[in-house]
């Protein structure tokens, strides 16, 4: 019966122009579609310092993706959590267009550029900027990337696994405890099953 409702759901929304494809690992379409906005932040510092590029932003992407996949395994390893969704619409495509396009992209661009690469800022300082490039830029929107970046970073800190997701803890500490912008670059690293990590090449 739910498989008949669900067929009969995608068919209404399918067309030519708009495909529709059924997912059935929900944990990891779901974690994609929040941590994803927290990548964007990522992208979005890297988008707005002068003397980082197109390679480090997939540099970025590529780790955010593994961190996304990461998690949901770790969180929701009684689920049925499958490697091929990362590279459905709601994966690796949602993300890509998230960090060339959103509007977490659009304001952690301007966050970066308004702080500017190495400056430290106070985490009441952060928290006020935030506010304000949401109301200047977003024209009632709201943030959704800040708000999955604090809850991402208090689950994985209470389960001692920081050292294991250094992209989102990275954005974490330039986003709310003023770390300079330019240590983005300090998350773009792999963690090996070890637990050892190693930069990738930006």
């Amino acid at each position: 019966l739910h498989l008949d409702l669900n067929e009969r759901t995608r068919e209404i929304f399918n067309s030519p122009s708009f495909r529709v494809q059924h997912v059935k690992d929900v944990a990891g379409a779901e974690v994609s579609g929040a941590l994803k906005n927290v990548v964007a932040l990522g992208a979005g510092f890297v988008d707005g310092l002068p003397h980082l590029g197109g390679n480090t932003k997939a540099a970025l992407l590529r780790v955010g993706l593994k961190e996304m996949i990461s998690f949901s395994r770790i969180f929701f390893e009684d689920m049925d959590v499958r490697d091929d969704t990362f590279l459905e619409s709601c994966g690796m495509a949602d993300l890509i267009t998230t960090c060339y396009g959103g509007r977490n992209r659009k304001c952690a661009d301007a966050f970066a550029r308004k702080r500017g690469s190495s400056a430290v800022m106070s985490e009441e300082g952060c928290t006020s900027l935030w506010k304000e490039l949401e109301t200047e830029l977003l024209n009632g929107q709201k943030l959704q990337g800040t708000l999955a970046c604090k809850e991402a970073y208090q689950v994985i800190e209470s389960r001692g696994l920081l050292e294991s997701f250094p992209l989102i803890r990275q954005v974490y500490k330039i986003s709310f405890q003023g770390a300079p912008v330019d240590s983005i670059v300090d998350g773009i690293v792999v963690v090996a099953a070890s637990g050892t990590t190693s930069p990738v090449c930006i």
